[in-house]
């Protein structure tokens, strides 16, 4: 009678040996591929997320910068002035900045000027004042 029950449980060992052996390459081995397809796919998003993180903050950041910039001249005396014939408003930090640099040149230390960012251009020589009569 022990021979038999050492037989079965010899049996019953080997198939579940058997069964644990094909089920780790046929479900487990599949399970652990599409797993690792997920992987990939959590890294890309993460790239991806990352780059969207950055433009957001590249984007509110370039919104913060003002719309124009304006050239303020000073003189000798640190009096605000203004000279005829001089550009003084500008849409881009390069221009103003190009042309702060050439009057600075040309007016030597009889003048001082300074760049000055705005969100509205002040004193645009096409507007009008409508409040006075």
């Amino acid at each position: 009678m022990d021979d038999v029950i050492d037989y079965l449980v010899v049996v019953a060992i080997r198939l579940l040996s058997i069964s644990s052996k094909w089920f780790e390459q046929n479900v487990i081995n599949n399970i652990l591929e599409f797993v690792k397809g997920f992987e990939h796919l959590l890294m890309v998003l993460t790239v991806v997320a990352f780059f969207l993180i950055i433009m957001y903050m590249t984007i509110k950041q370039f919104k913060k910068l003002p719309k124009f910039y304006i050239i303020e001249i000073e003189d000798v005396y640190g009096n605000k002035t203004a000279v005829d014939g001089l550009r003084t408003n500008f849409t881009t930090f390069t221009a103003a900045k190009s042309y702060t640099h050439f009057y600075s040149g040309l007016y030597g230390d009889q003048y001082k000027f300074r760049i000055v960012g705005r969100n509205r251009i002040l004193n645009y020589p096409h507007s009008q004042d409508y409040t006075r009569n």
